[in-house]
């Protein structure tokens, strides 16, 4: 405690009900008057004289905590310093802790001096009389800088007090945006234009924004993404003049970008309003590339499922939107349109060859393993006593389980006896020619190549044309081994 008192303090603080330990503080330390504010941007136009105080009370010494309710308490000191009359205001930071962190944290953010807390009243006593001794200096600072310049302090308490408005609009962050380029702040006017696309209304103008400030950043692709994007929303709203132009800026540096009329003329047509389409497609006719409007019209046209309907609708609203210039937009159309349709044709042609190559491929396939398996040795004949081993060999392991056709010697049955299974050997057979027979060699095995599942059922045998010629050739070998074993003797 003492009895000469302090000069007067302003006390900045979060809340009222905070402040009231620092009052109690400043008191204990000898400060009889003590003015406590909770917004950074009221202190700093009453301190630089662009508000007046209802109280009528002008600072010495101002003592800021570390969370104000607008801002934090380094930003106050970085919008205060940004004065000239304020440039040596003392300001006394205090810190939530006296940790080396905060202080590096806080270091170049304008304050005189800082304390941490927790923090003894004699500790507060001595930074203020250190703060009260640079007063003389205060005041001649403050009589230099009357005809200095305040153009800094003033848009840095336009742009804060615009961003802290208790209601914040999109068009509040739009001109934050705006003026953030034009002092070259890249990544500030990227986050107000953000919050800007809200509006509907000045979305197109916010994603040019945006464009501009992903170009002063270096990031051409974004700077493409967004310009596409402002000239879509523009075509949309039909803004065709800001359209037409966002577009042929992108063209500059994309000359294959896409163009927002044709994608929303496509749109419109697909949903019956073809007139719209056609209004779209004229004010988009000068800026969009030729090699692309007629082909995706077409294309569109194309995958309707009435496509010269569609055609004959568009052609008449182009006509009544286009006169004359519009016939020959039809004209081209039409067109694009045949010459895409043989396209598709001569496609759908080679896809059919391709398909009756690869079955062609396959029987080819299965004839060769027949002609490797004929001239395969003939393994000995089994005892006449001994029974017929017709057990397949297992698989091997680690391969898929397949359907098995086997072609084997057949022994006609004999009367009485009953029929056998599906068992086909081909045993003894003989060959004609009409005038010679000539044994063929007995035990001989034929193999037919094994189908996979997916083969048996691909659908390509059902495609086949010459199905129906194999099984004819099986039914004939059938009939041709049972002669030949009832003419034996």
């Amino acid at each position: 405690m003492t009895s000469r008192s302090l000069p007067s303090v302003l006390l900045l603080s979060e809340s009222e009900p905070l402040a009231a330990l620092d009052r109690r503080a400043l008191r204990d330390a000898g400060v009889a008057r003590i003015r406590v504010l909770t917004s950074g941007i009221q202190a700093a136009r009453i301190l630089a004289g662009l508000a007046s105080d209802s109280q009528g009370f002008q600072p010495d010494i101002i003592v800021c905590g570390q969370k104000l309710a607008d801002m934090d308490g380094e930003q106050f000191c970085a919008i205060l310093r940004l004065h000239p009359r304020l440039l040596a205001m003392p300001i006394l930071l205090i810190l939530p802790n006296d940790s080396e962190v905060e202080q590096l944290r806080t270091l170049g953010c304008g304050a005189s001096a800082l304390l941490g807390r927790p923090y003894s009243v004699t500790a507060l006593r001595d930074q203020l009389v250190t703060l009260a001794a640079s007063q003389p200096r205060l005041t001649q600072l403050q009589q230099a800088a009357r005809y200095a310049d305040t153009k800094a302090f003033g848009a840095a308490l336009s742009t804060y007090g615009i961003l802290l408005k208790p209601v914040r609009q999109p068009e509040d962050y739009f001109r934050v945006g705006m003026q953030c380029l034009q002092q070259n702040r890249w990544n500030n006017a990227i986050n107000a234009f953000q919050h800007a696309l809200r509006n509907a209304q000045i979305k197109g103008e916010a994603e040019l924004g945006m464009a501009v400030a992903w170009k002063g950043k270096g990031d051409l692709s974004r700077f493409r993404a967004w310009l596409a994007k402002a000239a879509a929303t523009f075509v949309r709203a039909r803004r065709w003049h800001r359209a037409r132009a966002a577009y042929a800026r992108l063209l500059q540096d994309e000359p294959s970008a896409k163009s927002p009329f044709l994608s929303q003329a496509r749109q419109l047509m697909r949903q019956g309003h073809y007139d719209e389409a056609a209004d779209t497609l004229a004010q988009g006719f000068e800026v969009t590339p030729k090699g692309q409007f007629c082909d995706k019209i077409a294309q569109t046209c194309l995958s309707a499922d009435e496509p010269e309907r569609m055609l004959r609708d568009l052609e008449a609203s182009l006509g009544r939107a286009m006169g004359a210039r519009g016939n020959r937009l039809s004209d081209d159309i039409r067109d694009s349109l045949d010459a895409l349709a043989r396209e598709q044709e001569a496609r759908r042609r080679q896809a059919a060859t391709e398909r009756r190559w690869r079955v062609s491929r396959m029987l080819a396939g299965q004839k060769e393993s027949g002609e490797e398996a004929e001239a395969a040795p003939t393994p000995e004949s089994p005892p006449e006593n001994a029974p017929e081993q017709t057990a397949a060999p297992p698989p091997a392991k680690g391969r898929p389980r397949t359907s098995q056709i086997t072609a084997t010697r057949v022994l006609p049955p004999d009367e009485g006896s009953p029929r056998p299974a599906l068992d086909l050997r081909m045993d003894d057979f003989a060959e004609s020619d009409g005038r010679n027979q000539r044994a063929a060699q007995a035990d001989h095995a034929v193999m037919l190549a094994p189908l996979t599942e997916a083969e048996a059922t691909s659908g390509l045998f059902t495609e086949c044309p010459k199905l129906n010629e194999l099984l004819s050739v099986m039914k004939l070998t059938w009939k041709l081994v049972r002669r030949h074993k009832q003419e034996k003797p």
